[in-house]
């Protein structure tokens, strides 16, 4: 995920070796005080997965909302099949009625922020100030996922059970029901970590021996070498796997879902080049600090509830 930062003070820049603490000098951020550090290391969320697997609508200029129009399905039985001999008559099924439902929402803001002292600044021998900054904007990336994953969780139909693993044949499941509502594709899923890798996830496919209720569906194809040598899984029947961390648990079960892009809705204001997070600062010198402020502009939807299934499997 791509921040845009916007720097208000020219004297306060985001460079190198400027740090960051919370609100007092001393017991924040003090594993690089007064002393020589190595790279540092920056826990992150893993973030910014749900926008591949929404119908991402930036808000035009001016305005602060989307209208998700949904078009009601036309069925078979409207369409007029003519018969030998009688070219030419009047369509008995005229104008069927092609209706819409207006998915109008409202853009808002996310925001997260924390104050840096000057006396952490030079204190610290670490980016303090870059890693910081990276940090809450990854952290508004993760609430989106978040977000995300919430409506996931609440679709109308739900795939697997707190008995069953993430198996080749739940993919499918999932697959069969998206098709049967003909949801068009590209189909994407976003599930928990759990439910990709490990004893219950869909790495159990892998191998001659099944575990769990897999059936070695990837033991000898390119999608278990590409599980072997790379760790990922990034395409299973034709779906796009993504995993986070921020899918919704209850004790040893995640709820993650599998959709077409036109089920969820996301709604945004375009900071530059198609991100919603924008970084930025503000000098306080009267306070001899600067503020940190990570901003995130959206809102998620529920477009049609028919395009996604809930995946709900034991994970461990």
């Amino acid at each position: 995920m791509r921040f845009n930062i916007h720097n208000s003070n020219p004297l306060c820049p985001m460079g190198a070796n400027l740090q960051m603490a919370n609100e007092s000098d001393t017991g924040i951020a003090v594993g690089g005080l007064g002393r020589t550090i190595a790279s540092a290391i920056v826990n992150f969320n893993k973030a910014a997965v749900g926008p591949n697997c929404i119908n991402m609508v930036a808000a035009k200029p001016g305005t602060n909302s989307v209208n998700f129009p949904v078009y009601s399905k036309i069925a078979l039985a409207q369409v007029t099949n003519g018969s030998a001999g009688a070219e030419g008559a009047e369509d008995a099924n005229f104008s069927p009625g092609i209706t819409t439902t207006a998915n109008n929402t409202v853009v808002l803001r996310h925001t997260i922020s924390t104050t840096v002292t000057d006396l952490a600044n030079f204190g610290n021998d670490d980016a303090l100030m870059v890693n910081a900054g990276a940090q809450l904007g990854n952290a508004v990336a993760a609430e989106f996922d978040q977000h995300v994953a919430d409506v996931g969780d609440g679709f109308g139909t739900s795939i697997g059970s707190s008995t069953t693993s993430m198996s080749f044949k739940t993919l499918m499941d999932g697959v069969g029901t998206l098709e049967s509502n003909s949801a068009p594709r590209p189909y994407n899923a976003m599930l928990h970590p759990l439910q990709v890798y490990g004893e219950y996830g869909l790495s159990g496919e892998v191998g001659q021996v099944a575990a769990q209720q897999a059936s070695g569906a990837f033991g000898n194809n390119s999608v278990g070498d590409q599980i072997v040598q790379t760790g990922f899984i990034t395409q299973v029947g034709g779906v796009s796997v993504f995993n986070s961390p921020n899918i919704n648990a209850t004790s040893d079960q995640h709820k993650g879902f599998l959709s077409s892009k036109g089920a969820i809705g996301g709604a945004f204001v375009d900071q530059g080049g198609g991100s919603f997070i924008e970084l930025r600062t503000d000098r306080l010198e009267r306070e001899a600090s600067t503020l940190l402020v990570a901003n995130g502009y959206w809102a998620i939807t529920l477009c049609n509830d028919t395009y996604g299934v809930t995946v709900h499997t034991e994970s461990s």
